[in-house]
């Protein structure tokens, strides 16, 4: 029979709606996964312990097996509180700064988020600097000094030292402006129809009207609606306007913050990054695109190795 390969340690990435679950070898290489949907947004907090238990006995995880998460597993909601690290933010000082979960019998720790604290301007993020800790340790060259990381709340992010401090970031409500405009409001009669369809002119025209004009952005929300009411625009067309406009918003915004460089990271995956490749692309800016979850099971991973050296030299030292 053959001898299932040891787990070094259990990666986590739990958000507000997605729970992802990676086994790593002592070698550093992914054995198994698990993905679902109990994120906290969805659980109890009583509930983390048992869930956890199950996703890390389903990828054959014995008790001694620690275990490394971000995101909202360490929120004031979440499994344990890790609370947030500050501007400037050193990534290589990460993970020394990751909570212990209290109470159980694994060694679970959670890695914590950072803050911008400056009163005019407060903002956080949780699991995207998990991700840049990724980007900073596998990047061949310098990261780019500003990074774009789409999402429901998509974050701009600008660095030094080749990416490994973080010096200032913003969050846009993206995501969850598209769904509160396309579920609750009187635009909701113009998206309806299939989501699939795309309009790739009408998006990239909403887009660039975005850029040029950001001053009049709620009147061009609302004409999405007459749009359809009198020229007979359809559910695909609303989709692309609304999509690019609020993307195309986005952009400008980080742009008058951050300024305009030449060269601008993208974290992407999923449908977003290519939406924000094409905005970005359209401003005449180059994009470096790098995916997502690679970034975190990387970040994750380097964090991991810090935390417990032991658990991936003694690999190295036995094949040697």
């Amino acid at each position: 029979m053959t001898r299932a390969a040891p787990i070094a340690a259990l990666l986590v990435d739990w958000g507000t709606s997605h729970l992802r679950v990676w086994a790593m070898s002592p070698e550093g290489n992914i054995l198994a996964e698990r993905h679902g949907n109990e994120g906290m947004g969805a659980i109890e907090r009583t509930a983390y312990p048992g869930i956890f238990a199950d996703y890390a006995a389903s990828l054959g995880a014995t008790d001694d097996v620690p275990a490394l998460a971000c995101g909202m597993a360490g929120s004031r909601q979440g499994w344990q509180e890790a609370t947030y690290g500050d501007l400037p933010c050193d990534l290589a000082q990460l993970p020394s700064l990751a909570v212990k979960v209290a109470g159980e019998r694994r060694d679970v720790r959670i890695l914590p988020g950072v803050a911008r604290r400056d009163i005019a301007r407060p903002d956080v993020m949780r699991s995207e600097e998990t991700q840049l800790l990724g980007y900073w340790q596998q990047s061949t060259g310098a990261v780019p000094a500003l990074v774009c990381m789409p999402g429901t709340h998509a974050k701009w992010v600008q660095s030094t030292d080749g990416g490994r401090v973080l010096t200032d970031f913003a969050t846009s409500l993206t995501g969850d402006l598209y769904a509160a405009l396309t579920g609750h409001t009187v635009l909701r009669h113009s998206v309806a129809g299939s989501p699939e369809e795309t309009d790739a002119a009408a998006f990239a025209g909403a887009a660039l009207a975005s850029m040029a004009e950001p001053a009049t952005l709620l009147m061009r929300l609302f004409s999405v609606r007459p749009q359809g009411l009198l020229h007979g625009a359809g559910a695909a067309t609303a989709r692309a306007v609304l999509s690019g406009t609020i993307i195309g918003q986005d952009v400008a915004g980080a742009l008058a913050r951050f300024g305009k460089p030449d060269r601008i990271g993208l974290v992407g995956g999923g449908a977003l990054g290519p939406l924000y490749r094409t905005v970005l692309e359209l401003a005449g800016i180059a994009v470096d695109e790098v995916d997502g979850d690679y970034l975190a099971i990387a970040g994750l991973a380097a964090a991991a190795r810090q935390i417990w050296p032991t658990r991936f030299d003694e690999a190295q030292r036995a094949a040697s």
